[in-house]
């Protein structure tokens, strides 16, 4: 697996390196901005637990919805 891991980043080397016409540090920038779109786009589909609630009712009412569904689906 590492070998693998190794290879891919190697490739990714290459194909940055391509990209910038040999220039390193214009080929790491555009590594970076890639990651750093990447990660946005990631991020921005990923639940932080967090629940909107204006009343502790509201919240209770919200936690016992999911709370029920999660039991329905075990059973």
């Amino acid at each position: 697996m590492f070998e693998s891991m190794e290879q891919a980043v190697d490739e990714m080397e290459c194909a940055y390196l391509e990209a910038a016409d040999g220039d390193a540090r214009d080929a790491l920038r555009r590594a970076l901005g890639d990651a750093l779109q990447e990660l946005a786009a990631v991020s921005s589909q990923v639940s932080r637990g967090f629940v909107r609630a204006s009343r502790p009712a509201d919240l209770a009412r919200k936690l016992g919805t999911e709370r029920r569904a999660r039991e329905a689906a075990r059973a």
